[in-house]
């Protein structure tokens, strides 16, 4: 089984060094992962410019790019000859939920796979930082594929979210998307009188309980897995509003 891994974190931080770790004695194992960290840059891929390409073996590169172009690159870009069967995104630090997907440089590279046919797991954990248990988290996604991988319909995307207080033995829980809360705030600074710096840094972040969420579960200490997809239609909408006037008269 040929396996790609990539993250947002960048090549070196402690996630993707567990997933490589914990998955490289049962798969082919391959790299692609950023220079360095490009959370929430969503769908991003670099178009009409060179990207710096380093090889440390023949089956690990570091790309000075956004994550869709570690995957675009090691899909596309001519340095495997292999098919790849699984793109595993991850481990992230933080939880990817709600709303959170449509930012998330993690969910975004999973989905570019999918995009392209190809099966992925966008992984995401609990832990904000370096510290974090992230071979429990990589132990967990492993007897994950090894137990799921070939029932699984395909291809498919699953957001997995792993809680910092996961219940042992881990619970899954299928769910749907809840609804995140932002409240962001810039620090202003000038530079003169038309020049001015901007720094979000962060957000406060919340969410709203409908029931069976990716959140409430998490909450929970189970966890979350929310099979994503591509069609961004409102059905909904579609169905219960008017056909739109031609803005012809």
């Amino acid at each position: 089984m040929n396996i790609l891994f990539t993250n947002d974190d960048g090549i070196h931080f402690p996630g993707i060094e567990a997933l490589v770790e914990a998955f490289k004695e049962v798969a082919n194992v391959y790299v692609f992962a950023p220079a360095m960290e490009k959370s929430a840059t969503s769908q991003a891929m670099t178009l009409f410019e060179d990207i710096y390409v380093k090889k440390l073996d023949d089956r690990t590169y570091i790309v000075n790019g956004y994550p869709v172009d570690c995957v675009n690159i090691a899909l596309h870009g001519g340095f495997l000859n292999e098919k790849i069967d699984l793109v595993i995104s991850g481990i992230n630090k933080g939880v990817n939920m709600g709303e959170d997907i449509f930012y998330s440089g993690t969910v975004s590279a999973a989905r570019h796979a999918y995009i392209h046919g190809i099966p992925a797991l966008a992984v995401s954990s609990g832990f904000l930082d370096a510290t974090g248990d992230f071979k429990r988290v990589a132990a967990f996604v492993l007897n994950f594929v090894e137990e799921n991988f070939q029932r699984l319909e395909k291809p498919f995307l699953l957001n997995i979210n792993y809680p910092k207080l996961a219940k042992i033995p881990e619970k899954i829980k299928w769910t749907k998307c809840g609804v995140r809360i932002y409240r962001d705030s810039y620090k202003k600074s000038s530079l003169s009188g038309n020049e001015f710096l901007v720094n979000l840094g962060g957000s406060t972040l919340g969410y709203k309980e409908i029931g069976d969420c990716d959140f409430e579960v998490y909450e929970n200490g189970y966890v979350s897995i929310t099979p994503l997809n591509k069609d961004g239609t409102d059905y909904n909408y579609q169905a219960n509003h008017p056909e739109p006037e031609s803005g012809t008269k």
